[in-house]
């Protein structure tokens, strides 16, 4: 069973370009396969350091709020206006 995706298009560099059609000819794979891969080590590295950061902060005693992170950043409609 396969896992489902969401389709992105994105306009890339030719050097990104060559070095993904390099990567996915050494590996017998395809571009689509390869770019899905860095993304996904990407996103893992990124949620570990926000893991990370958050325990930090947590231990310092700051507060999320304090940096902008609000209800509206998450894309959650608030109440009321302003």
């Amino acid at each position: 069973m396969s896992i489902p995706l969401r389709d992105f298009r994105l306009g890339i560099p030719d050097g990104v370009h060559a070095a993904l059609e390099a990567r996915a000819i050494a590996e017998g794979t395809d571009m689509q396969t390869v770019a899905r891969e860095v993304l996904t080590s990407f996103a893992r590295r990124e949620h570990r350091a926000y893991i990370i950061y958050a325990k930090r902060a947590a231990a310092s005693g700051m507060q999320p709020e304090l940096f902008g992170d609000d209800t509206e950043d998450d894309g959650a409609a608030r109440s009321g206006r302003r």
